[in-house]
């Protein structure tokens, strides 16, 4: 008998897609702003990962949205275990947010509406 609602999850995706949107405001954000590219930089570098970028968001300068693209959920996993996450995450525990909210998803590239 199979259980209702339930799924066997593999981790077979094409790629890992992160979304973070973290509320700093502003005077956090210029302050840390060397952090965040410096983070962006050296992870980058991290096998696996396949892009990452941050901005501020346009409609709340608050809010930092940042976009992580891994090439699969290992190489997203050994994000965690790097040094460089270890510093990013002392730079967030003398900066806490207000709040932060982090969505993963399994991704696969797809046709965009606008390709011809």
């Amino acid at each position: 008998m199979g259980y209702f609602g339930v799924r066997e999850f593999q981790w077979k995706a094409e790629m890992i897609v992160v979304t973070v949107k973290v509320d700093w405001g502003q005077e956090t954000i210029q302050e840390i702003l060397p952090e965040l590219k410096k983070h962006v930089e050296v992870t980058l570098q991290e096998p696996g990962c396949e892009d990452f970028l941050f901005a501020i968001d346009v409609n709340n300068p608050d809010i930092v949205v940042a976009t992580e693209v891994y090439k699969d959920y290992p190489a997203h996993e050994d994000h965690f275990k790097t040094a460089q996450w270890g510093h990013f995450s002392r730079i967030m525990e003398k900066y806490p947010p207000r709040s932060i909210d982090v969505k993963t998803y399994d991704a696969s590239e797809t046709r965009h509406a606008l390709d011809d």
